[in-house]
């Protein structure tokens, strides 16, 4: 039979409202008659009696978490506040003595046990008022005003507390308004709770690829060669341009690009804009008339204005032009086409260093590919009007770069010039592998140049440069492959950085986000943020509109994590890079985190668990939205697996997480196929779980010995799609993933944060399950 989490009586001698009546619908949560605090006995089950004082968290704000009304019993006990006296607003005579306080309501009526939970409580004439729960003080926050005081909750006891004030006129007390309470105390409960049990080491930092939107804009065209930046005066991003070879409306060119009319039509001028990556604006149509179209051109942020340098051919002659403007909608020609002093070319290399703007390098881009000039070159100006050439075209030497084009820009970085990578035009028969250069170089003069241990990425073009999180980035673009790696030619989602430009260190290469190259980089305090480029194209996978940013998540590696329930289980990382780290502030000041990468972040017992008489797994987390890789096939695992692992069989036997914005558990069937393959069911439920950089939710689901499936969001049933039976006790022995290997493993890890993980040893009913939610409103801030 399988095993639920019936109902029990309310406790004697306490009539509770609507949330306490919920609060005592759990298996062994009858306690004694009487005030915590004064006598009254612990609940049944795990205990999580005296807390100790350092478990209270200094500062914690999760912002409004519930609904006041949903705390107000419709038929109150008759007098609940002792020492009533007059109500504070009725009128005294001439002389007496100010009214004691009164009270009206606590909110959340429900918190941890460790404390930390941000208090409200509600009333008159609490001006200069204290608050104690179960006779135990309560950390002021804010000054309290004569009708609310907030204040963080202290260690107490798990049970029901009266919360008091006290004020210079007098006190008020509300009896058992308030219950220490987690699902630890639920019977054979596993809690990893992020505030408690964790085993950390050094100092961690892992970044994550966040998809903003799915969809930039419907008329917005696929494209590459567009460049992105951010302007600080505007507070927006503004994209510039792009290629496009397709004809309208899918691409730019009135004409079918099959004919061959020259001059091409296949770029834009467009500019559009965005404050945050998720919405954009189409700020200039195309062919809006302000300047050239154009495509593999610079832009960069300097003097509080955009500038844009150069571009490509496609139409007829080159974008040889400085163009400037104060606010993404009015462009000046400060050179205008002709004007400026360097030789016409394309893909050149600009940026700013030394407070001055640069140029640098690039190609011609027409004539015959066998006699293509490469330009070395080197030009500065204060202003952008009066050029300097700091260096001559001449041939590459020792302290030389030869050869360079189709770089996002020159940065600076430590006191000194960078340029990364080099590359040329591949469209052109004397680009080859060998013109694909691994290389990295910085001068402090634009003239004399210092080159720095081969980095250990493969030569690329057509990638971008940046500078942010104090380190060097490079990130995409196009590659000859990389056996080094096992990387096939073509776009790489390759993304490296380096705090001296000497060593290196990459991202995951199964990171979400696309391969790509010729896309839009720009950088923000809070991120590197990615729009356009050729990965829009689809290749197969479909178009592909969406908009990106890389954030950091700083912290300590986790090497350890325990839960609270009563076999106190732990889980460790499977190597030395596997562990995820502890984000101290993740779900607001002093509500921490673990922060899983999606690829190498994993936890395993020493063992499996297991349910014999049904699950129940939950979580709550902040899980980005993810697609799927291109052709990606759920089996075995979720894509995002919280709670999976293997078991005896070899493989995963139940695992259940996240997967295109669902709630997904992924079966082991009784049985085997006609090949002998293992049989799996697949369930869903739930729906917009993965949003934007994700928000905090309680998700997951129930599983019955009788095969019955039900999903659980935010504290409420929702149906579950799809059929799993229960052949066999399930069991778990990962958290943040399941398989290992290089394919099945990494595109099943969870990517995200977690703040707890359930796993139950029976099906739930609706009140635990809203006591559970409660529970995760207080302390994490959930829906």
């Amino acid at each position: 039979m399988p095993t639920h989490f019936p109902a029990s009586p309310a406790p004697c001698g306490h009539r509770p409202g609507h949330v306490a009546r919920i609060a005592w619908l759990v298996l062994g949560l009858a306690a004694g008659c009487g005030p915590s605090g004064a006598g009254g006995e612990a609940p049944d089950g795990p205990s999580e009696t005296d807390a100790p004082a350092d478990a209270r968290v200094p500062t914690l704000d999760t912002g409004a978490v519930r609904d006041p009304a949903a705390d107000v019993d419709p038929d109150p006990d008759p007098d609940p506040v002792a020492d009533a006296a007059p109500k504070p607003d009725q009128a005294t005579d001439a002389g007496e003595a100010p009214a004691p306080p009164s009270l009206t309501a606590v909110e959340p009526t429900t918190g941890d046990p460790l404390g930390g939970t941000r208090l409200t409580v509600r009333g008159r004439g609490l001006a200069g008022a204290t608050v104690a729960i179960g006779g135990v003080g309560c950390d002021p926050l804010e000054p309290p005003d004569p009708e609310t005081i907030h204040c963080l909750t202290p260690a107490l006891p798990p049970g029901h507390h009266d919360v008091e004030v006290t004020s210079p006129t007098g006190g008020a007390r509300l009896p058992a308004a308030y219950e220490a309470w987690s699902p630890a105390q639920l019977p054979g409960a596993r809690l990893f709770d992020a505030r408690v049990g964790l085993a950390t080491a050094a100092e961690k930092t892992l970044y994550e690829w966040q998809r903003l939107t799915p969809e930039i804009a419907p008329d917005w065209r696929v494209r590459d060669g567009n460049t992105l930046t951010w302007l600080p005066s505007t507070g927006r991003f503004w994209m510039v341009g792009g290629w496009n070879g397709y004809q309208e409306p899918d691409g730019f060119s009135h004409v079918d690009p099959a004919l061959g009319v020259w001059p091409l039509q296949n770029t834009t001028n467009e500019v559009w804009s965005s404050p945050d990556g998720v919405t954009w604006t189409l700020e200039l149509a195309h062919e809006h008339g302000q300047f050239e179209r154009r495509h593999v051109h610079n832009t960069v942020h300097w003097h509080d204005a955009l500038w844009v340098l150069g571009g490509d051919t496609h139409q007829g002659h080159y974008n040889h032009d400085v163009l400037r403007s104060a606010d993404g909608l009015t462009w000046e020609a400060i050179l205008a086409p002709g004007e400026p002093p360097w030789a016409p070319r394309g893909m050149q290399i600009s940026g700013v260093f030394d407070g001055a703007l640069w140029t640098m390098g690039g190609q011609e881009m027409t004539g015959d590919p066998a006699t293509m000039r490469f330009f070395n070159d080197v030009w500065r100006s204060e202003d952008g009007l009066s050029w300097r050439q700091v260096a001559a075209d001449a041939p590459g030497s020792a302290t030389r770069w030869d050869r360079c084009a189709g770089v996002s820009g020159v940065v600076e970085f430590q006191s000194e010039m960078w340029l990364v990578g080099c590359g040329c035009d591949t469209s052109g028969s004397n680009c080859g592998p060998a013109d694909l250069r691994a290389e990295v170089w910085s001068s402090v003069d634009g003239l004399n140049w210092r080159r720095h241990t081969p980095p250990p990425w493969a030569g690329k073009t057509w990638h971008d440069v940046a500078v942010w999180d104090d380190k060097l980035w490079i990130l995409f673009g196009f590659t000859f492959g990389d056996p080094a790696n096992g990387w096939p030619a073509g776009n790489a989602n390759e993304v490296w950085f380096s705090s001296d430009g000497e060593t290196w260190e990459a991202l995951p290469h199964d990171a979400p986000v696309p391969g790509s190259h010729a896309q839009g980089v720009a950088v923000r305090d809070d991120g590197l943020y990615s729009a356009g480029g050729n990965y829009s194209f689809g290749f197969g996978a479909g178009v592909d509109k969406s908009a990106w940013r890389l954030v950091a998540f700083r912290g300590v590696a986790v090497t350890g994590w325990t839960d609270r329930g009563v076999d106190a289980l732990t889980v460790a990382p499977l190597g030395p890079d596997a562990g995820p780290v502890r984000v101290p502030d993740a779900f607001g000041p002093g509500e921490p985190g673990v922060q899983f990468d999606g690829s190498r972040s994993v936890l395993a017992l020493d063992g499996v668990d297991a349910q014999a008489d049904g699950r129940t797994v939950l979580w709550v987390a902040r899980a980005p939205d993810l697609p799927l890789p291109d052709g990606w096939e759920e089996t075995y695992a979720p894509l995002g697996t919280v709670v999976g692992g293997l078991d005896a069989t070899g493989f995963p036997n139940s695992s259940i997480g996240l997967s295109q914005g669902r709630v997904v558990m992924v079966n082991r069937e009784a049985g085997t196929g006609p090949a002998g393959e293992p049989l799996w069911a697949r369930v869903e439920a739930g729906e917009g779980l993965q949003a934007g950089p994700g928000v905090t939710r309680l998700v997951g689901l129930s599983h019955g010995v009788e095969g019955e499936v039900i999903g659980w969001v935010d504290g409420r049933a929702v149906p579950a799609a799809g059929a799993a039976t229960y052949p066999s006790p399930r069991s778990w022995s990962r958290l943040g993933g399941s398989l290992e290997g290089d394919y099945y493993g990494p595109n099943s890890r969870f990517a995200g944060t977690l703040g707890a993980v359930l796993v139950l040893p029976g099906v739930i009913d609706a009140p635990t399950a809203a006591k559970i939610h409660a529970w995760a409103q207080a302390r994490f801030g959930v829906r």
